[in-house]
């Protein structure tokens, strides 16, 4: 266990608000107040209650969150809650919640009124604070909360004290690492012991397996549940009552990470291979908790998506490579190709067999639902992808589709890759819908061909984004040409999702945008002047700023 002999700071003394008082004013609040103690989790006021107490945290976390459920700022030891209320009169303005076990000093509103009153320097003091507070409101960002506390439970893995120091090691590159087993402790300890690592250290990793106390005190405290799942097969001890836990699989077979993922519906699952790839497969874990971890989502746009794989080339001869792959029709396919390991230039010789010398999207029919029947295109699916497992990737993909009986769009994460693939793929009116589930599937572009947002939701980094699909204002100086009916398909197939592109556009920190406008959507001949298009694009997206803002958001890791 981790030394972690901290000071303990004097939290009451120290608190902002009241460092102008005099000691007499600062041990009269403390003689007058009420410690109060609040359990990890757990609300100690909400927004629209009346402002009838001022709290001073002595230790622990919380955090100060909107009506919106948006998290406006952290709070620990020294901060004070509710001193605007009470001197203006007004409702709490927002809720707030314990994120550790955390004591708090209540003090009554009338006390703190007649002390204020009294002390000439509390009066200044606040005054001081609540102007400071009411100047930085103005431009007040919403805080980094990156989590901090990692929660480690073994569900009978043999190698989780391996891959606890090598956590410990893949965490030490981007701050100082406590790690605490609970050995050699009493309970009434666990609280104050895990406030002084978080003090003295950046991370700090709660070994389970000390006790059912601790393994208690473990799940509460911690801002992520890692369970460490082998090749044993999920029971109701384990599962219960972790639904936002992170499932860790070391090793595990495809059906064995498939079962689990139905039991505990986890946020997020991690596949680390129990071979060479260990290390590498737990620093992969360590980005996407610290917030680290580089994304990339390729959008859908037909032949010009084969401008992807020049992305691809480039961003990785820069020395960046990715965690996590998002995409949409033809985005998803090459993302799915980089997502079970090939390189490149292995993309790009598959496209050219593919989708130029067998020609997949040719098996034409009498159009009563589509014009093509798709088989080929299924078997290509099928020779490119075979059995794969979207849940089985060590690196996270997901694709996109657009269901034509709810008007909804459907993230594919789990589920075999060639059909995910291949229910992004199905261009209205050209491929029949994939009936799945009471679903009738059809491409992603329909409803959003840029689905960035589906990965920027999971707050795992920073994205890069690649959109082939550019809406271009008509000068009317020349009438466009008509073009094909396929042509015409694909184009009215992203109509309806470019606003929402534009808006996905803003969310990744860099955007690239190939100039592939001039070849047309099912131009597939087109594939070298595509990957040299998108090569150009992203090396001019780095160079012009975007490599250093990567390596920015990523603290160094490239």
């Amino acid at each position: 266990m981790t030394n972690v002999a901290v000071p303990r700071p004097d939290a009451l003394g120290e608190a902002p608000l009241l460092r102008g008082a005099s000691a007499q004013a600062v041990e009269q609040l403390r003689d007058a107040g009420v410690e109060r103690c609040l359990a990890a989790r757990d609300w100690l006021f909400r927004s629209g209650e009346p402002s009838d107490k001022l709290f001073v945290v002595l230790s622990g976390r919380l955090q100060a969150v909107d009506p919106e459920g948006r998290v406006l700022r952290e709070l620990g030891a020294g901060a004070a809650l509710g001193e605007l209320g009470l001197l203006t009169g007004s409702p709490r303005s927002a809720s707030v919640r314990a994120v550790r076990d955390s004591r708090l000093l209540e003090i009554d509103a009338e006390r703190f009124g007649r002390l204020v009153e009294e002390d000439v320097g509390l009066a200044a003091s606040i005054a001081r604070e609540l102007a400071r507070q009411l100047q930085a409101s103005g431009g007040l960002d919403v805080p980094d909360v990156r989590p901090s506390v990692f929660a480690v439970v073994a569900t009978g893995s043999n190698r989780v004290h391996e891959l606890v120091r090598e956590l410990e090691v893949a965490l030490g590159r981007f701050g100082s690492v406590a790690s605490l087993d609970g050995e050699r402790l009493v309970p009434d300890d666990f609280g104050s012991v895990l406030d002084r690592a978080e003090l003295g250290f950046d991370y700090v990793l709660l070994v389970d397996g000390a006790g059912s106390q601790w393994s208690e005190f473990c799940r509460r405290q911690c801002d992520r549940l890692l369970i460490v799942v082998g090749d044993e097969l999920p029971r109701p001890d384990w599962v219960r009552g972790v639904e936002e836990c992170e499932l860790l699989f070391v090793g595990a077979a495809d059906q064995m990470i498939a079962r689990w993922l139905e039991v505990a519906a986890p946020r997020a699952h991690h596949v680390v291979p129990s071979g060479s790839g260990f290390s590498a497969g737990v620093e992969r874990v360590a980005r996407r908790l610290t917030g680290r971890s580089l994304g990339i989502v390729l959008s859908g746009g037909g032949a010009r998506g084969l401008a992807h794989i020049g992305a691809l080339a480039a961003l990785a001869e820069t020395g960046f490579a990715f965690d996590r792959i998002g995409g949409c029709s033809m985005g998803s396919f090459i993302g799915a190709m980089a997502a079970v390991g090939y390189e490149a230039e292995e993309i790009e010789s598959t496209c050219s067999q593919e989708l130029i010398r067998r020609s997949p999207f040719n098996d034409y029919t009498l159009p009563r639902v589509s014009l093509i029947r798709a088989r080929k295109a299924g078997a290509m699916l099928e020779r490119v992808f075979g059995s794969a497992r979207i849940e089985a990737l060590e690196r996270p993909l997901f694709t996109v589709s657009a269901d034509l009986v709810s008007s909804l769009v459907v993230v594919h994460r789990r589920g075999l890759i060639a059909e995910a693939v291949g229910a992004s793929m199905t261009l209205p009116g050209l491929v029949p819908p994939l009936q799945r589930a009471g679903r009738l599937l059809v491409d992603g572009g329909v409803l959003n061909n840029l689905p960035v947002d589906h990965m920027a939701e999971t707050h795992e980094g920073p994205i890069v984004a690649v959109d082939v699909v550019r809406r271009i204002d008509h000068t009317g100086e020349a009438e466009p040409a008509l073009p094909s009916i396929t042509e015409t398909l694909a184009r009215a197939t992203v109509l309806g999702s470019v606003e929402r592109a534009e808006r996905n556009r803003a969310l990744a920190l860099v955007l690239v945008t190939p100039e592939v406008q001039a070849i047309a959507l099912r131009e597939w001949s087109a594939l070298a002047a595509a990957v040299a298009a998108g090569r150009r694009a992203t090396e001019e997206a780095l160079e012009s700023g975007g490599a250093d803002a990567l390596r920015d958001a990523l603290d160094g890791f490239a």
